[in-house]
């Protein structure tokens, strides 16, 4: 039991509830008057283990929400028990809390569950290792004799694992001050020279297909990750420097002898300089990238880059910093950039020359803090909506410039600002648009941070007249969301979404749309149903549209999983999937009223190979239309892929893409040539005669992104220094492109399409649409708003989407403002990879002027505005560009890739950057281009409801979801729930989800991850009242194989001696940081005592830690802005305090604080580990 605990038992243990329990009760106050709380009470036993939860009156109908712990004889906890809600709401313990939770789940709402717990077993050893993993629900119990659980195998490497002995040689090369890194492999490594450790998914069976095995050497780095396809190893190495840095990694496809030329066309190279710092850095088939830092070990300077203004020069990206280490400004300088340059510039900021010294044409933003004296900075209102305003923001963000990046020599942008109450919580955000207008919005939060109504008002132009728009927020007394108005100026107050829960604050239906304020009717109704673990089952009913009293739905969603209807007609083949992947999904829509599916089949590497079209109830289910096979190289790279299409018909079926792909000979990761020997255009478009192809068709620059593509007529594709498209050449001819502005931070502000003579403008101003500086629409929750110029007047109309578990946009529908009668717009339905089924439900209506009015017809002929399609991207289709806008990066549906690199492809090095979504795309999705995560619905949807005071309450809800979501490699229960509790309480809901957005993992074949709840998006008013919506579900992991489990054990069996949690943070550029993503913390090695360490020599046997997170934050984010904490909790007796206290000047903002580190001895391994960043 931690210190602490136990400090906290003793004063309280008079005022039990009981006479027999001691308990902490924690009452959070919701009001000044303190005349509204939220309350929660834990019970101990004992030995200070907690045996009970109770969030008072949390559930929907205000009971309590409890939670059953109990323990083994070793103090171990094989189950975790789900919460669930009692009959009454009291604080008293319930000694019959075993007995009702398990009543509770054995009902028709919860499948008759008869094992509402997590469970694991424990090897009879002192190492207490987890063997196997079950979750709740019969189909996942450890009980349940077919062994759907996790299970881990720990071992000693054979002879026959066969694993190559890489090493690399590392001589000083003076002129470019890094060490130069010679690989060579020296045989394999001995039997029992490494620990292996082996993961069976949740659909393993015998062999090894549906494992990860993973091999680490004696100071705990994996030097190993194997994962199998129909028995095939699929093997990444990772090769370490002396020093212990990491060298290079080795992914699937670099087989064989590893040139030179495998290494630059396939692997990940590094190189460090004399203080461990990365000074160079080689991705596949990119150019080396360098970095300079200075005297504090921040990188300053990376590069080469490209120009932001398109010009084709090179020069290097820098960032300024403040005495604090915020970042001040950022820039760009033409530079030749070399290595030995690199070696020349930070020689002169050794010496104390800058040689990044920024022009003024040379900046690219700046930041600014602490106060409002910068240029451009708002006038600091007394009140804002009734709220004092804090006239100084000691340690706060308070505006940004941003550029806009014409051209080198003009200097236009847009200065954005954050006002503060006296609380320091933001309750003004002012942000210019480039037409020297505005978007700003004022925040009304009440006591504890909810956002109870925001005003914001829109300015495209100074000229333009003002759009005021007021979202108001209503919650229930669990501070869930209920409803959620939306009135623009003075008009109708219009419906969003009321939202109805279960016991459990798990959103069970929503009204949507209308004119009804209170909710009570809405345009739509949608219900949604779960499993037992969460899993998004069902959006509306698809067997029958027509429910009661409601408005005849307009569209149902079901998904299946190990469930699978496996009727007659059915998908051959499409097993039962008890990882969480999906088996199958069906749709019905109210224009044909037709139910229709889809079944999925999986390699054993998660990768869908094909996706069945069919229509079930019809007399013919199977029509061999809209069908999708795929085949793949070791790192994920299609290589062939079929799809069928055209007809929705049993008796005629269309092959309309038959596609080989070829890559480059050394970069195999880069796509060449794409031959269709269908030679139809409807799928994808090739410029071959569907005999022969000779000649290559992409074409890519020295960063990796293509810049030519033949089939599309593409002559010239040019890219900022973010790698983001400027400019877009069709057939040579610069009378048709695609022009792109940006700000300096990369976001989209306008396109101009040009074809001859005429150039359409686009404008994104945030949120806000125009087409030649007519507005076109802009977005609310639910969908967006409609604007039809009527005789010089705006004429607004709602839109409404139904979206499925990806965030696919697939019908939009509307009420006619001529008649009242509701209509859809759009219906579209997909493909897997994001094609657009054709030929049925393709009726298109929009809101167009007749006369002096607005009515909802079909309109073949109108522009399309509203283009956000699949995944809620928008589709950019003007001159046959046809590919989605990712953010980040652009997606091209008929070929499955992105056509750049990854920006974030180093956390995924066993796959190909231009990979999409680990080529699963009915479980992933990429929010930004920047990495894949799982389908919003994929796990459990449920609402944090609780307020702060029942937190610990929804953590433990959290650790029952983790421990038994799908394809974990480990349960990390205490620990993952730590995790977001300490985020709680460190930043509230929004702190929480960026905890969770920011969590990396290392996906393998069998993705090996860990799933919880996501709090909702920062900032979002949902966040803000604390709450975790149903589109916000999404998964939180870890690097695959890493043994979370172990520390949690170790720690649960020392429970009797007082613990103690520790924090280490660890930055990117630290030579520390891959064992740091591992889990695992190893001393430099040396003589160094404690105090020696303490005073900065580190060659010792000890790790640095310590007692206080934001110090580890500190650590994690200095230098790069990125990092890791790693937190484990282990004896206090094991820990060693250093004698000296030290003043600790907090990066991210607080202050100076005041500690004295903590060391530990030898290495640390399984610790829990959270990504961080700026």
């Amino acid at each position: 039991m931690k210190k602490i605990l136990i400090l906290l038992l003793l004063p309280f243990a008079a005022l039990a509830q009981t006479t027999t329990q001691n308990y902490i009760k924690t009452t959070t106050y919701k009001d000044s008057t303190a005349t509204a709380s939220v309350v929660q009470m834990t019970y101990f036993d004992g030995l200070g283990r907690p045996i009970q939860q109770i969030a008072n009156g949390q559930s929907a109908t205000g009971k309590d929400i409890v939670t059953h712990m109990e323990y083994d004889t070793y103090g171990r906890q094989p189950k975790e028990f789900l919460p669930y809600a009692n009959t009454a709401a009291s604080l008293n313990y319930n000694p019959s809390a075993l007995t009702e939770t398990n009543s509770f789940y054995n009902s028709a709402a919860y499948e008759n569950t008869t094992n509402p717990y997590s469970e694991k077993v424990f090897e009879a050893s002192p190492l207490n290792r987890v063997l196997e993993q079950g979750a709740p629900g019969e189909a996942w119990g450890v009980a349940n004799t077919t062994k759907h659980t996790i299970r881990m195998d720990y071992q000693a490497n054979a002879t026959a694992d066969a694993v190559k002995l890489f090493t690399v040689s590392d001589s000083w090369n003076a002129s470019k001050g890094t060490y130069e890194n010679t690989l060579s492999q020296n045989g394999n490594y001995a039997q029992g020279e490494l620990y292996k450790t082996i993961t069976k998914d949740e659909n393993w069976t015998s062999g090894n297909n549906n494992t990860i095995q993973e091999f680490k050497d004696k100071e705990g780095r994996v030097v190993l990750k194997r994962t199998f396809n129909q028995s095939t190893a699929h093997d990444t190495y990772y090769i370490y420097d002396a020093f212990g840095n990491l060298a290079c990694v080795l992914p699937p496809l670099a087989e064989g002898a590893i040139t030179q030329t495998i290494l630059d066309g396939l692997c990940y190279q590094y190189k460090y300089d004399s203080r461990n710092r990365l000074a160079a850095k080689k991705l596949p088939g990119k150019q080396w990238e360098y970095m300079v830092y200075d005297l504090l070990d921040r990188p300053v300077a990376t590069g080469p880059a490209l120009s932001p203004f398109g010009d084709g020069t090179i020069g290097m990206a820098i960032t300024d910093y403040d005495a604090f280490g915020r970042v001040t400004q950022t820039g760009w300088k033409v530079m030749t950039v070399t290595e030995s340059n690199r070696n020349t510039w930070q020689g002169n900021i050794n010496a104390g020359t800058n040689p990044f010294t920024l022009g003024t044409y040379d900046v690219l933003s700046k930041n600014y803090y602490d106060n409002y004296s910068f240029p451009d900075a708002p006038s600091v209102p007394a009140t804002i909506e009734g709220q004092k305003v804090s006239a100084t923001a000691k340690g706060l963000p308070t505006g940004t410039w941003l550029r806009l990046v014409y051209t080198p020599t003009t200097l236009y942008g847009a200065t954005s600002s954050t006002l503060y109450d006296t609380k320091y919580r933001p309750i003004r955000t002012h942000a210019e648009t480039p037409m020297v207008g505005y978007t700003r919005t004022d925040s009304k939060l009440d006591f504890t941070g909810k956002t109870l109504y925001t005003k914001t008002y829109h300015k495209r132009t100074s000229a333009d007249p003002e759009i005021i728009i007021t979202d108001n927020f209503t919650y229930s007394a669990q501070d869930r969301l209920v409803l959620h108005t939306q009135q623009i100026g003075a008009g109708a107050v219009q419906l969003i979404a009321k939202n109805t829960y279960d016991e459990l604050g798990q959103l069970t239906s929503k009204n949507v749309g209308g004119t009804d304020a209170t909710g009570a009717l809405g345009l739509q109704k949608a219900d949604y149903t779960y499993n037992i673990r969460g899993w998004l089952k069902s959006i509306n009913d698809v067997t029958n549209l027509t429910q009661g009293t409601n408005p005849v739905d307009l569209f149902a969603f079901k998904v299946n999983y190990q469930d699978n209807d496996n009727q007659s007609y059915g998908v051959y083949g499409v097993p039962h999937l008890y990882n969480g992947n999906i088996s199958e999904t069906f749709w019905r829509t109210n224009s044909d009223n037709v139910q229709r599916k889809y079944g999925y089949n999986y390699d054993n590497l998660n990768r869908l190979t094909n996706a069945t079209y069919q229509k079930p109830g019809a007399a013919s289910p199977t029509t061999n239309s809209y069908n999708e096979t795929l085949a793949y190289d070791k790192n994920g790279n299609i290589t062939a892929l079929t799809r069928t299409g055209e007809y929705d018909d049993a008796d005629y079926s269309l092959e309309v893409d038959n596609l080989a792909y070829t890559y480059h000979a050394d970069n195999k990761n880069q796509l060449m040539k794409v031959f269709d020997s269908t030679n139809n255009t409807n799928g994808f478009k090739d410029d071959s005669t569907g005999t022969s192809d000779p000649a290559d068709d992409y074409s890519y620059d020295a960063n990796g992104n293509m810049t030519a593509d033949t089939n599309k007529g593409i002559t010239q594709i040019v890219y900022n220094h973010m790698n983001l498209p400027i400019k877009i050449v069709f057939n040579n001819n610069s009378s048709t492109k695609i022009e792109y502005l940006y700000n300096a931070a990369g976001v989209k502000l306008q396109k101009n399409v040009t074809q001859g003579s005429t150039v359409t403008a686009t404008q994104y101003f945030n949120g806000f649409q125009y087409v030649d500086g007519v507005l076109q629409f802009f977005s609310h929750d639910e969908g967006y708003v409609n604007n039809t110029v009527v005789n010089g007047n705006n004429v607004y109309n709602y839109v409404f989407n139904y979206t499925d578990h990806l965030g696919n946009v697939r019908l939009s529908y509307g009420v006619d403002p001529a008649t009242g009668v509701l209509k859809v717009l759009e219906e579209n339905n997909y493909y897997p990879f994001g094609l657009k089924h054709k030929n049925y439900n393709m009726s298109q209506k929009t809101y167009i002027k007749d006369g002096g009015k607005v009515v909802l017809e079909p309109c073949s002929g109108c522009a399309k505005t509203y283009q956000y399609k699949y995944n809620g991207k928008e589709l950019q289709d003007e001159l046959g560009l046809n590919v989605y806008d990712y953010d980040n990066r652009a997606y091209d549906p008929a070929t499955g890739r992105f056509i750049q690199m990854d920006p974030k492809g180093e956390l995924g090095r066993r796959w190909s950057s231009y990979n999409y979504c680990f080529d699963n795309p009915i479980y992933f999705q990429d929010p930004d281009g920047m990495w894949p995560w799982p389908s919003w619905n994929s796990v459990k949807s449920f609402v944090k409801s609780y307020a702060t005071g029942s937190w610990k309450a929804a953590g433990n809800m959290v650790v029952g979801v983790a421990s038994s979501n799908p394809v974990s490699v480990m349960s990390r229960g205490v620990g993952e729930a730590k995790k977001i509790v300490t985020a709680y309480k460190r930043g509230g809901a929004s702190a929480a989800a960026e905890q969770y957005v920011n969590s990396v993992y290392e996906t393998s074949g069998a993705k090996g991850i860990v799933e919880n709840a996501k709090a909702a998006a920062s900032g979002n008013p949902e966040a803000m009242g604390g709450l975790v919506t149903n589109l916000g579900a999404i998964v939180v992991a870890h690097k695959a194989g890493t043994s979370k489990v172990s520390a949690t054990a170790v720690a649960e069996t020392t429970s009797a001696e007082t613990t103690t949690t520790l924090y280490r943070g660890v930055n990117t550029t630290s030579p520390a940081f891959e064992n740091a993503t591992q889990g695992t913390a190893v001393p430099r090695g040396g003589t160094a005592t404690a105090a020696e360490h303490n005073a900065g020599n580190t060659n010792s046997e000890f790790t640095s830690w310590s007692t206080n997170p934001e110090v580890a934050k500190n650590f994690a984010l200095r230098t790069s802005g990125e990092g890791v904490i790693m937190e484990t909790t282990v004896p206090t007796s094991s820990t060693v305090a250093s004698p000296s206290v030290k003043n600790v000047n907090l990066i991210q903002g607080g202050g100076v604080v005041n500690e004295s580190e903590v060391l530990l001895k030898g290495n640390v391994s399984g610790a829990t580990v959270t990504p961080v960043n700026r």
